[in-house]
């Protein structure tokens, strides 16, 4: 039994919890140059609001934006929170509908999400011209290491073997070398890649619940059913360890930082 389809987003309440996400959107958006007149890509741009800074400044330099992310959820909320000028695309990163489009493709908290690295990178590159640069940033490795590591053990025991059999994880987090490997391959002829701790406190156990439950464990939680004890049990096991580390309700981030581009038109 599932709560729902876990490639699926509870986009308001992201909304609402999100500001780790939108903090470091934030700084990675800071380090994107500009030179005038790019149209530039979200690829997964979530409800927007990293897409709303990233629309002002590349209209500042007399560019564009356009927003993509997979799920629908998240792509209604977004279409509410940006303006109407950006438009904002329902589709996935591996069957984008654009080919040679964009001059940049920006993106955080995303790539890591798409199981198949090299695919990945390809489309990217496909949708971008010739001198076409990413600038992104996403889960590296090591990322939540402590969180998951204790998920693993919680999923082993009896209450929860069955019901988590056959699990896999939902993300690939790459190491600079690997992501390198990944981009090369794809084309891309500069690249630049590395590793950003990023270490997470959350003020109080109710904070820290929410959001490893709608966002860090979602695609765990959708293994029960909305209000199971066995659900809420879950939830209780995990913040009950994370309130007895040195550093209480802190989550162990650690960011990918890529930055690359394609050869230019000769």
């Amino acid at each position: 039994m599932t709560s729902g389809d876990p490639t699926e987003w509870d986009a308001a309440t992201y909304h609402q919890v999100s500001s780790p996400q939108h903090a470091w959107g934030v700084r990675v958006l800071e380090r994107l140059e500009l030179r005038g007149g790019e149209h530039v890509l979200d690829a997964g741009c979530g409800t927007g609001r990293v897409t709303h800074a990233l629309n002002a400044r590349a209209r500042g330099a007399g560019g564009r934006v356009t927003g993509l992310d997979r799920s629908h959820d998240m792509t209604s909320v977004a279409r509410r929170t940006l303006p109407a000028e950006v438009p904002v695309i329902a589709a996935d990163l591996l069957a984008m509908p654009f080919r040679r489009a964009f001059d940049v493709v920006f993106s955080t908290a995303t790539f890591h999400w798409v199981l198949d690295a090299a695919a990945l990178y390809r489309s990217v590159a496909g949708v971008l011209r010739a001198g076409g640069r990413l600038h992104a940033q996403c889960g590296g490795t090591g990322n939540c290491q402590r969180l998951f590591r204790r998920v693993a053990a919680l999923c082993a025991t009896p209450r929860y073997a069955a019901r988590f059999a056959g699990w896999s994880d939902p993300w690939l987090f790459l190491s600079p070398d690997e992501a390198e490997r990944f981009l090369r391959a794809a084309g891309f002829v500069t690249m630049r890649t590395w590793l950003e701790p990023e270490p997470t406190p959350f003020p109080n156990r109710d904070a820290y619940r929410v959001f490893v439950e709608h966002v860090v464990l979602r695609s765990w939680m959708a293994r029960f059913e909305k209000g199971e004890p066995d659900g809420t049990a879950f939830l209780d096991a995990v913040c009950d360890a994370a309130a007895l580390d040195g550093e209480p309700y802190t989550l162990d981030y650690v960011r990918l930082n890529l930055e690359a581009a394609l050869a230019a038109a000769t």
